[in-house]
C-alpha cells in the first residue's frame, strides 16, 4: 500500500489548531458546572467571604476576584466563571509571548500544547486556585519584556511598566511568581546583549510598580507575624537528606509531571526545554530556559530537603516550556504534525471522557457503570450534601480540619461562621473571632474514625455536648461524618495564630 501524501500546511491551518483550543474551552466551561468543588475550591470560598488585605495560605488576589463575584451573583458553580476566563487568557498570552520569540506558527502549537495537556484540560486542582491567575499575569508579564528585548525599539518604556503591572499581579496571586524576577535576572546575566538593562533605571522600575501591587501581602504579613511566609517556607523545606527515600520522592514526582502533563505532549516540551541549553545565550530559547528553570529545578529536587512538592507547584515553571515545545514542533514535517496532532487531540478527547465518566459515577449517575467496590477516582470532586436542618439551628460550627471547614461551609451557606478547633486552621483561625462566639450554641462537624476522641477534647470548652449522631454522605468513599450539638461555649479554643492565639 502507497504511503499516503503528505497534507498541504494548510491542512495544518490555524483553523484546526484554533477550533481545538475552542473545543478545550467549551469541555471546560461543561466541566465547570458537572464538577463538584474540590477541598481547596470549597476553603476558599469560605476564606474569601471575608475580605482581607491577605490570607494564610496564599496571596489575595484569587479570593478578592471570588470575593467580588460572589457579591453580584452569590455562591455557586458559576463563580468559576471568572477563573474559566483566566484559562483563556493563559492561551492568549503564550500566543502573544510565543510570536514575539519566534512566529506566529510556532504560537499556534504552543497554544495548542498547552490545552492538550491533561492537567489544564481536565483542571484536577479545581478552577478556583491561585494558579487560574498566576499562569496569565506571567505569561503576559514575559510577553511584556520580550517585547522590550526581541520587538521593535521605541516602546521599551511602556513595556516595562506592563510587565511590572502584570508580574505585581502574578504576586499578589502566588508566592511562586518570585521564580520569574530571578530568572530574568539569570538571563541578564549571561546575556551579553542584553546585560545593560541591569544599569538602566526602567527595569527597576517596573520592579518597584509590582512591589506596590503586592505591598497588601506584606502589610497583612507584617500585621500577623509573617505567618503566611513562615507557613510556606516550612512547606518547602522540612530538613536535608539525600537518601534513597528522598530520590525515590524525586523520581515519583518527575512521574507524576509526565502523566500529568501527557506523555506526548511532555516529549517535546521536553525536547523544546533541552534544545534551549544549547541555544545562543542572547536567544529567545534561552530567555524561556532561564524563566522555566528556577521553580522546575526546585520543586524536582524539593524532596531532598524533606517534603513532597504538591503537583501543580511545577506550574509556573512549565508554563515557559510550551513555546519551547510550540517552536520544537513548529520545525517538524507536515507529515509528523499531521499525525501527532490528531493523535494528540483524539487523547484528550478520550482523557475529557474518561474524567468526566468518572465525575458522573462518583457524583451518583450511572453508578452501574462503576466495578463493585470500586473506589470513587474523583471523590474530590464533588459537593457534600447539604447538612442544613439536620439539627436545631446552630449559631456557629466547629470542624477539626480546614478541610471539613471547606465542605461544610458550603453545604450551611455564607450566614453560618465556621471555625476550626485544632491546630492546623490555617485561613479558618482568620475568619473566626471565638470571643464573639462566647455563651452561643455551635454543630460540631467531625469524621467518624476520630469524632470519639474529637469530642472528648472539645468537652472542656462547652457547658455541654449532646450525644452525637452519623450522617451518611453520598459519595462513595468518602465515609461517614458525625454531628453533635455543643452548648454555650465558656472559652476560646487556642489557635496557633489568627485572632484568638494561645
Amino acid at each position: 500500500m502507497s504511503e499516503p501524501s503528505a497534507p498541504s500546511p494548510r491542512s495544518l491551518s490555524a483553523g484546526f489548531i484554533l477550533a481545538f483550543v475552542a473545543a478545550c474551552a467549551l469541555e471546560k466551561a461543561v466541566a465547570l458546572f458537572v464538577t463538584g468543588f474540590n477541598d481547596d475550591e470549597a476553603y476558599t470560598i469560605v476564606i474569601a467571604r471575608r475580605l482581607a488585605l491577605s490570607y494564610f495560605d496564599h496571596p489575595p488576589l484569587h479570593q478578592w476576584v471570588l470575593h467580588g463575584f460572589v457579591a453580584l451573583f452569590g455562591e455557586g458553580h458559576g463563580d468559576r466563571a471568572p477563573f474559566w476566563l483566566m484559562n483563556l487568557a493563559t492561551s492568549a498570552g503564550l500566543f502573544g509571548l510565543t510570536r514575539r520569540l519566534f512566529d506566529a506558527r510556532a504560537a499556534l502549537w504552543a497554544i495548542f500544547a498547552f490545552n492538550a495537556t491533561a492537567y489544564f484540560l481536565v483542571l484536577p486542582d479545581g478552577f478556583i486556585m491561585p494558579d487560574t491567575p498566576l499562569l496569565p499575569c506571567l505569561a503576559l508579564g514575559a510577553w511584556a519584556i520580550a517585547e522590550v528585548l526581541f520587538g521593535p525599539q521605541g516602546r521599551e518604556g511602556r513595556s516595562w511598566l506592563l510587565a511590572g503591572l502584570a508580574l505585581g499581579c502574578a504576586g499578589l496571586s502566588k508566592y511562586s511568581a518570585v521564580f520569574a524576577p530571578i530568572g530574568l535576572l539569570g538571563f541578564f546575566l549571561g546575556s551579553p546583549r542584553h546585560r545593560h538593562w541591569l544599569i538602566d533605571p526602567r527595569p527597576y522600575l517596573a520592579a518597584a510598580l509590582a512591589l506596590a501591587i503586592f505591598s497588601p501581602v506584606l502589610i497583612w504579613n507584617a500585621e500577623n507575624h509573617w505567618v503566611s511566609f513562615a507557613f510556606q517556607s516550612h512547606r518547602a523545606a522540612a530538613g536535608f537528606g539525600i537518601g534513597g527515600k528522598a530520590w525515590t520522592a524525586v523520581a515519583e514526582g518527575l512521574a507524576a509531571q509526565l502523566a500529568l502533563l501527557s506523555p506526548w505532549v511532555a516529549l517535546p516540551m521536553a525536547l523544546g526545554l533541552g534544545k534551549a541549553t544549547r541555544a545562543d545565550a542572547n536567544s529567545g530559547e534561552r530567555f524561556l530556559l532561564w524563566l522555566a528553570a528556577p521553580p522546575l529545578l526546585l520543586f524536582a529536587l524539593i524532596p531532598l530537603l524533606g517534603q513532597r512538592a504538591i503537583p501543580h507547584w511545577f506550574n509556573s515553571g512549565w508554563l515557559f516550556a510550551f513555546p519551547l515545545a510550540g517552536r520544537w514542533l513548529s520545525a517538524r514535517s507536515e507529515i509528523s504534525l499531521w499525525r501527532w496532532s490528531r493523535v494528540s487531540a483524539a487523547l484528550a478527547v478520550l482523557t475529557v471522557a474518561l474524567y468526566l465518566a468518572a465525575v458522573l459515577v462518583g457524583t451518583g449517575k450511572f453508578v452501574a457503570m462503576a466495578p463493585s467496590g470500586a473506589r470513587d477516582p474523583t471523590r474530590f470532586s464533588h459537593d457534600w450534601p447539604s447538612i442544613a436542618g439536620q439539627l436545631s439551628p446552630t449559631d456557629f460550627v466547629v470542624v477539626d480540619n480546614w478541610r471539613t471547614g471547606g465542605r461544610v461551609g458550603v453545604a450551611l451557606g455564607p450566614s453560618t461562621p465556621i471555625c476550626a478547633f485544632n491546630g492546623d486552621p490555617r485561613g479558618l483561625a482568620f475568619q473566626c473571632d471565638q470571643t464573639r462566639h462566647l455563651g452561643e450554641d455551635a454543630l460540631i462537624v467531625l469524621p467518624r474514625a476520630t469524632a470519639a476522641a474529637e469530642l472528648v477534647a472539645l468537652a472542656g470548652y462547652f457547658e455541654r455536648i449532646d450525644p452525637p449522631r452519623d450522617f451518611a454522605l453520598r459519595q462513595e468513599g468518602e465515609g461517614e461524618i458525625v454531628l453533635a450539638r455543643a452548648h454555650g461555649l465558656m472559652r476560646p479554643y487556642p489557635m496557633p495564630y489568627g485572632p484568638n492565639p494561645p
